[in-house]
């Protein structure tokens, strides 16, 4: 059996290509966004409730924001491969396409949400404690480097959840030091933004908005970049 050949991401073009297909899809990616992601948290804040309701709530703004990230990823890969889908399209079939995609993403944010309860029970200030933060920190950035284009792999080539950690992985190595950097470029680059809405949002209905449009920025980009580089590392030119 012979292996594919992964040509080395370049960091640069998957940066200006994240850029171009950003403001060519915009409509489409606004419009599932704004249906996933924006109304979802302008509702699911809006609804003052008991912790148990809160907790579905979130569960369910979180299902829809994985949801669109598995929508854009097929209709972000379709333009690169020549096949611009007008807005409409984009959002149809995304959502058609998008449930292998939907159940890696879950089942990556099922991971992430227990690491964080891991770190809870972690002994601060003790040696341990200190040693249990630097491992997950350690394994979430690996996580992060090989299993980039994770949710792209499932929706464009139909895989289950155990085939697309597999294809992942063989996509990223000898490329995860650059999708690492790339990660790190994309926190960066929100870093800021996140800080300057937390200054200015208040309790009023315009910080809920502010902080709604932030998220759906964040999640277009979290949408984006991973179908940037699956396309990369598939060749696509």
């Amino acid at each position: 059996m012979t292996t594919e050949a992964v040509p080395p991401l370049d960091v640069a073009l998957a940066i200006r290509r994240t850029c171009r297909v950003f403001a060519s899809d915009f409509a489409g990616v606004v419009l599932g966004g704004l249906a996933l992601v924006t109304l979802p948290s302008i509702v699911t804040r809006g609804i003052a409730g008991d912790a148990d309701a809160g907790t579905l709530l979130i569960t369910l703004r979180s299902v829809c924001a994985m949801l669109y990230v598995a929508l854009v990823s097929w209709g972000v890969v379709a333009r690169l491969r020549g096949r611009a889908l007008p807005p409409r399209l984009f959002v149809r079939e995304g959502l058609v396409r998008a449930t292998p995609g939907l159940r890696v993403a879950l089942l990556a944010g099922a991971a992430f949400v227990l690491g964080l309860i891991i770190q809870l029970f972690a002994r601060h200030g003790t040696l341990a404690g200190w040693l249990l933060d630097v491992s997950l920190l350690a394994l979430g950035l690996w996580a992060i480097a090989a299993m980039m284009p994770l949710v792209p792999v499932a929706v464009v080539e139909r895989l289950g959840p155990v085939a697309a950690i597999r294809r992942a992985l063989a996509l990223t190595e000898g490329n995860r030091n650059r999708t690492l950097a790339l990660a790190l470029l994309v926190a960066l680059t929100l870093a800021p933004s996140a800080a300057l809405v937390a200054g200015l949002a208040g309790p009023d209905g315009g910080g809920l908005l502010l902080r709604s449009l932030f998220e759906l920025l964040a999640w277009s980009l979290v949408a984006t970049v991973p179908a940037v580089v699956y396309a990369g590392l598939k060749g696509t030119p």
